[in-house]
């Protein structure tokens, strides 16, 4: 049976590189070789073995194999798909969620799209951006409207480009770490915001002469920033919950968001044409990625990568890793 090399992780911060069997493939499957993986924070609760964390609820060490690695891209290696053939290059979810971190992963027709030429590093990037996609096609009118990103990470970047992209006339991006805030102005942003919650509160007052932010992007998935979000948005405002909800429940100040007829939209779960969509963004250069990518990192040294992607150190944005020659 032929064998691949893994990643596992066996505890809290710790992931090691195991060997274990080529996954088979399905009608209507492929296998991939990696060619490169970037990290999201979605893959953090198991890396930081978070228990408490809903992804995590009831787990034990050591996870299985292969978790956690999903923003994928490679070349097809073996195929029973009638939309793909060994050789093509392609963007691919595994089609067991999360479990991407190895040599060869398994993707299939609804999960994946074909990648032009181009480099992949920056191509990979499709897949969060593709989530994004999916998140804007939810919103009312953009053009000329102001917009707040809360959490300038990869994908608080990503919203930052495509609003102002959209028509968005005044982008606010808010974090805690300044560096990120040099990267937003990059990728759009007409104002930026360091500081506390009240601190935010007070400079968007001010930025808005008063009037408050027709769109909050909630980006970061903790109870604190979306309250933070539902006090910054205007009556009749859209707060957008994108990121992934640290725990079951949240405590909401309901009450006043309610008074303030807020609209509240949730958004998950892309389709396959919101990745084809993010391809070629990124191709055509309509949006451009290459500020985010801050670190590459060879695939066995995904110890170091995700380290270094859960410290935020040294200017991190988004690590890649990958696949060796």
């Amino acid at each position: 049976m032929s064998k691949m090399i893994a990643g596992q992780i066996t505890g809290k911060r710790r992931l090691e590189m195991i060997e274990i069997p080529r996954p088979k493939i399905e009608k209507g499957e492929f296998l991939v070789q990696l060619q490169v993986g970037s990290i999201c924070g979605s893959d953090l609760p198991y890396f930081l073995f978070d228990t408490s964390h809903p992804a995590l609820t009831g787990a034990s060490a050591p996870l299985p194999p292969m978790l956690s690695l999903h923003e994928l891209a490679g070349f097809v290696a073996e195929s029973r798909s009638d939309s793909f053939k060994e050789g093509d290059r392609v963007l691919g979810l595994p089609t067991i969620q999360h479990r991407g971190l190895a040599e060869y992963f398994v993707s299939s027709d609804d999960r994946a799209v074909a990648l032009p030429d181009g480099p992949a590093n920056h191509l990979v990037i499709s897949q969060p951006l593709g989530t994004v996609v999916h998140a804007c096609s939810k919103l009312p009118e953009l053009v000329g409207q102001t917009a707040v990103v809360l959490g300038q990470g990869p994908t608080g970047q990503l919203f930052t480009a495509l609003l102002r992209h959209l028509g968005v006339a005044r982008l606010i991006a808010v974090d805690h770490l300044p560096e990120r805030l040099k990267v937003s102005t990059r990728m759009g942003a007409t104002h930026t915001v360091c500081g506390s919650a009240a601190e935010v509160a007070a400079a968007i007052e001010t930025i808005t002469d008063g009037k408050s932010a027709d769109l909050v992007v909630e980006a970061i998935g903790k109870a604190e920033t979306l309250n933070v979000a539902a006090k910054l948005v205007r009556r009749n405002g859209t707060v957008l919950a994108f990121g992934l909800p640290h725990t079951y429940k949240y405590d909401f100040d309901f009450h006043d968001f309610f008074w303030n007829e807020g609209r509240l939209i949730c958004t998950l779960g892309p389709t396959v044409e919101d990745f084809r969509v993010a391809v070629n963004m990124i191709s055509n250069g309509v949006i451009d990625v290459s500020p985010l990518v801050t670190h590459t990192l060879p695939f066995n040294h995904a110890q170091e990568a995700f380290t270094l992607f859960a410290d935020r150190s040294d200017g991190v944005i988004k690590v890649v890793l990958t696949a060796k020659d």
